[in-house]
């Protein structure tokens, strides 16, 4: 081999290496860059949420650090200090609550001369505090008296009937009954410990009692739940969600069976209603299928796309709605999953959204909100839409981007229906929040019962619930409601709506008025 062959092999060589090692630095130069854009991208991410998204969800953004060791701090702002007259330290007590003066006694004589002049010191000005104190619930007994007029002919005597909302043979009154369903209803407290804490004040009511008491309000309360379950299936849009409960079975004791909770509520207006399935087949379409249909429900069905709930109902006079934010939650998931692929489709339904929040912002008519929606948000669906479709056969089907696409797939008429039909919304969160109250209560105390428990657990939960949508002092309500319902006349029960209670009480009138004297 010739000297010039070898030298050009030679030169090839330490060519060759000098690009291996320029290739090696640019990789790491690129798996820098791509980390760098990560961060960056997560960055953009988490200053989105931080405006845009939920409540929960939104943080101030930190400040920015200084760009480079010799760039100095932002300075500080005139809103940063307090505001002149502005006092520091905790805030007053609110003026509304009772006040107790508390006199402390002067201190002894001898402590009141002066260990310098040894002349008695004299008063020089009042201090005061104000402290919050708490005062345990105190439990009366209410004895109540009456005279029995009796005849020497041995006739049958005669004597004022006892008050209504007291029950003598359980020796309590309205006020107990309100009590006990506020704390196991409203405040998800299990009977147990209900009992216990009344045991503290000295009052003994065993668990046992505090069930035939619920028993007893479900009674009286019946005609109620009935109004407002007539006052919903009325309206013409409905939510509809299911949630499972553990019920016990009596066919083997200690164990538990899967039970369902069906959620309707009113898209206006705090209007819902509760219906316990019992198993087998509790998780059916069939049971709020007849519910629909026995009422006549006519109008729009929000529902979240579980298998045939788009289906129920009268097929001429129901609509049924799909929920977007399914559709989002499995994109969200994919995301925090790390999957990149998904993160278009995230941003596609936070754009949905913050059209709708925009329009909702800025206090658009019914007509600009459904031009907005057709100009700006229905393009943007179609084009999630046809995205979807095209990967949806290379997208693993269990991963959660795959769930996405599915669902966009499979759902897109429902939800383009939420999106073309004026004054629907995009989700079906409102059903969803309606029955978080019950899943709280379910997590206290694990479990109904009893078969027999169930409808009365979802009647009680109905009358709690809509007090609280409604603005309503759960005991106080129960209480007016325990005590007057039973003399008023049926064709006036939607009075006792808590929405048209409330309503009647902040105009200073009585709740419900008294019936008419014959």
């Amino acid at each position: 081999m010739s000297g010039g062959a070898t030298q050009r092999r030679a030169g090839l060589a330490r060519e060759n290496r000098r690009l291996h090692t320029a290739n090696a630095a640019l990789r790491r130069q690129l798996r820098a860059e791509r980390a760098k854009n990560r961060r960056l991208a997560q960055r953009v991410r988490d200053l989105q949420r931080a405006v845009w998204g939920k409540k929960s969800e939104r943080t101030p953004a930190p400040p920015p650090a200084p760009a480079g060791p010799g760039a100095t701090a932002r300075p500080t702002k005139a809103s940063d200090q307090p505001r002149p007259g502005q006092k520091r330290g905790p805030k007053p007590l609110d003026p509304r609550l009772p006040r107790e003066l508390v006199r402390l006694p002067d201190p002894p004589p001898e402590q009141l001369r002066c260990p310098v002049t040894g002349a008695r010191m004299q008063p020089g000005f009042t201090e005061e505090i104000e402290v919050l104190a708490i005062i345990p619930a105190k439990a009366v007994v209410r004895r109540y008296e009456r005279t029995v007029f009796v005849s020497p002919a041995k006739s049958a005597p005669v004597c004022t009937p006892w008050p209504e909302g007291i029950f003598p043979r359980a020796r309590v009154d309205a006020s107990v009954l309100a009590a006990v369903a506020a704390e196991h209803y409203g405040e998800h407290q299990p009977f147990n410990r209900i009992a216990q804490r009344l045991a503290r004040a000295g009052v003994r009511l065993a668990r046992a009692t505090q069930v035939a008491l619920m028993a007893r309000l479900d009674e009286l309360a019946a005609p109620v739940v009935a109004t407002i379950k007539a006052a919903l299936l009325a309206q013409d849009y409905l939510h509809l969600d299911a949630t499972p409960v553990p019920l016990c079975d009596p066919a083997r004791p200690g164990r538990t069976v899967e039970a369902t909770v069906w959620g309707y509520r009113a898209q206006t207006g705090p209007l819902c209603w509760y219906q316990f399935c019992a198993p087998p087949g509790g998780k059916s379409p069939a049971h709020p299928d007849r519910e629909l249909q026995a009422a006549g429900f006519a109008g729009l069905l929000q529902v979240d796309g579980a298998g045939g709930l788009s289906a129920i109902g009268r097929p001429d006079q129901v609509i049924a709605l799909g929920c977007m934010a399914h559709a989002r939650r499995y994109a969200h998931k994919a995301v925090v999953d790390g999957d990149r692929n998904a993160e278009v489709y995230l941003a596609g339904f936070n754009r949905l959204f913050r059209l709708d929040r925009l329009g909702k912002r800025f206090r658009l008519g019914a007509e600009n909100f459904a031009t907005l929606r057709l100009t700006y948000s229905l393009p943007l669906f179609d084009l999630l839409v046809a995205m979807a479709e095209g990967e949806k056969a290379e997208v693993p089907p269990k991963t959660h981007l795959g769930d996405c696409l599915h669902y966009l797939v499979e759902q897109q008429e429902y939800l383009r229906r939420c999106l073309t039909i004026p004054g629907a919304d995009l989700t079906n969160n409102a059903a969803e929040r309606a029955l978080r109250p019950v899943k709280t209560g379910v997590k206290n105390w694990l479990k109904v019962g009893h078969p027999t428990a169930g409808p009365r657990f979802a009647n009680l939960f109905t009358l709690t619930e809509n007090c609280r949508q409604a603005g309503v002092d759960l005991p106080t309500y129960l209480t007016d409601l325990i005590t007057r319902l039973p003399g008023h006349p049926n064709r006036r029960l939607a009075d006792w709506l808590p929405a048209v209670w409330q309503r009647a009480r902040d105009q200073g009138r009585p709740a419900v008025a008294d019936p008419p004297a014959a």
